[in-house]
């Protein structure tokens, strides 16, 4: 009987080991494994990036008009990403990655940044950052029609020559219809004889503000022709002009330049002290999209408009012109 019972705990003794061994052989395949896992997993090459986000904002001035067709870039390394505003100043882009991106806005004509620009804006992945500009319109001084910014020298004497004294009595001269060289009399309304003068007394200043699909230019100018009809005009320039260079045909995007206002709302006159303030709005944002404009501000010598038409070269001169750019 005792024998009996030793073979038996001899037999329990053995599978209890075969157990034991066969629980740890098992146990050791499944930790190399999960090394192994592991291991493939720190390795693998195809594992996805992190993804990108979204910068958003608005463009306005300072007192919260929007700025439409203002171009916004974010740039990080290699990649850069450009959108222009909407007609209520807004833009939104989606960036490739997050990180640090350097935001940069190409200014309007005629404006200076107040917030910083460029700017850096942290992107975090599938969130929107949010980067607002402000931006505030200068104002842009009218520089006279003669000297430093003389048009196609059309202040002439009587003889055509160039005009050096101030009590000569002046003349404009045809520069783009025929005869070319005609000159015509510049006289006031109440029919005296311009010297060059008076003619030089004219200056002031035009300020341009957007707001969505328009802009508002408020004008003030002395120094004007007395009881003086003169009109505004929109001239865009393919590139920026230095005060007193030359421009040309070759340099206007549109053939035959727009008025500022189509109809009589482009017709303003000098009171009797020869001073313009008033304010003329148009349909569309001019200090975005283009590379430069001049606003020639017209004399019509013998007070006749003719609206958005041709002005006969006879009849019209420039005063003054407001460089943007």
């Amino acid at each position: 009987m005792d024998s009996v019972n030793k073979e038996k705990q001899i037999v329990d003794q053995l599978d209890r080991g075969i157990r034991t061994g066969l629980f740890l052989i098992v146990l050791l395949a499944v930790s190399l494994s999960l090394m192994i896992m592991v291991g493939c997993s720190s390795d693998n090459s195809d594992e996805p990036q992190s993804a990108g986000g979204q910068i958003s904002g608005v463009i306005e001035d300072e007192d919260g008009n929007a700025y439409p067709g203002v171009s916004v870039t974010a740039s990080k390394g290699s990649e850069s990403i450009s959108q222009t505003t909407d007609r209520n100043g807004n833009y939104s882009l989606t960036t490739s990655s997050a990180g640090a991106y350097q935001l940069a806005v190409e200014l309007p004509l005629a404006t200076n940044s107040v917030s910083s620009n460029p700017a850096s804006v942290s992107v975090t992945s599938d969130q929107q950052s949010t980067a607002n500009f402000v931006i505030q319109p200068q104002p842009v001084e009218a520089t006279l029609n003669y000297g430093q910014a003389d048009i196609f020298n059309e202040i002439r004497d009587e003889d055509g020559n160039a005009v050096t004294t101030s009590t000569v009595p002046i003349y404009a001269a045809n520069f783009f219809q025929e005869p070319i060289g005609k000159l015509t009399a510049i006289k006031a309304p109440d029919g005296h004889h311009v010297t060059l003068g008076e003619w030089k007394q004219a200056k002031g200043e035009l300020q341009v503000h957007c707001d969505g699909n328009s802009a508002t230019v408020n004008i003030d100018l002395e120094g004007l022709i007395p009881d003086g009809t003169y009109t505004f005009w929109l001239a865009f320039l393919n590139k920026t002009k230095k005060i007193g260079q030359s421009v040309g045909p070759s340099d206007f995007v549109h053939p035959i330049n727009p008025p500022l206002k189509s109809g009589t709302d482009n017709v303003l006159t000098a009171d009797a002290n020869g001073e313009i303030e008033a304010t003329i709005v148009h349909h569309s944002c001019i200090l975005t999209d283009e590379v430069a404009l001049v606003i020639p501000i017209i004399y019509h010598i013998n007070g006749n408009t003719f609206g958005s038409g041709v002005i006969p070269d006879a009849e019209e001169v420039s005063h003054l012109l407001a460089y943007f750019q």
